[in-house]
């Protein structure tokens, strides 16, 4: 078993270095996860917690470079927080027997959308502030963060939404995504590290 832990931590490695950017990651890892045998809750409260601690680098860096818009991060943390809860909550009482099934279903959702997305947020558009765009983006927010702290790898869905809504482009989507939903995936921690459903020598293979 050992072993196993050893194997998840050389995948983790190599999955969190190409998808630095992207924050695609959870659907690759997750599977994969789930695949040696690990069950899908504690896949799920483990790499929610390691996320804690994994997503600081990146976020520090993105910050460094100027790429994390902190005026629409204030704003997009409330919906992140109402969705992530909802969802942390969901899982440890009536979704923890169909997680892997779920997984599955969004992994499908997400490929299909990258697909079809090509070459959208190449530059940067100027942006105005309107009540539909923050409603468009506060709704989007919400539903994208429940499904991620259950399946993770919602990134790129993130990031198309904020391409759309904000004309942003796509490194400064990505870094908008990460950083709004950076407190969703403490809370989410919180909840599950309360439940008892966090594999530690899994979390610490991360």
């Amino acid at each position: 078993m050992e072993l196993t832990y050893i194997l998840v931590f050389l995948i983790s490695a190599g999955i969190m270095f190409l998808g630095a950017i992207s924050g695609g990651v959870g659907l690759v890892l997750r599977p994969l996860l789930i695949f040696l045998g690990f069950p899908a809750i504690n896949v799920v409260g483990s790499v929610r917690f390691a996320a804690i601690f994994g997503e600081i680098p990146s976020i520090y860096l993105l910050h460094k470079n100027k790429k994390i818009d902190w005026k629409l991060v204030l704003f997009l943390v409330i919906p992140t927080f109402i969705g992530s809860i909802i969802a942390s909550i969901a899982v440890i009482s009536i979704l923890k027997n169909s997680l892997e099934l779920i997984i599955g279903f969004v992994l499908l959702i997400v490929g299909f959308i990258l697909l079809i997305k090509k070459n959208k947020g190449l530059e940067e558009k100027k942006y105005k502030f309107s009540k539909k765009n923050h409603l468009i983006g506060f709704i989007g927010t919400l539903v994208i963060s429940f499904f991620n702290t259950i399946t993770g790898g919602m990134g790129p869905i993130f990031s198309s939404l904020y391409i759309a809504n904000y004309r942003k482009s796509y490194i400064t989507a990505s870094a908008l995504s990460k950083t709004a939903s950076y407190i969703g995936t403490g809370i989410a921690s919180l909840v599950f590290v309360i439940s008892g459903v966090v594999d530690y020598k899994l979390f610490i293979a991360f």
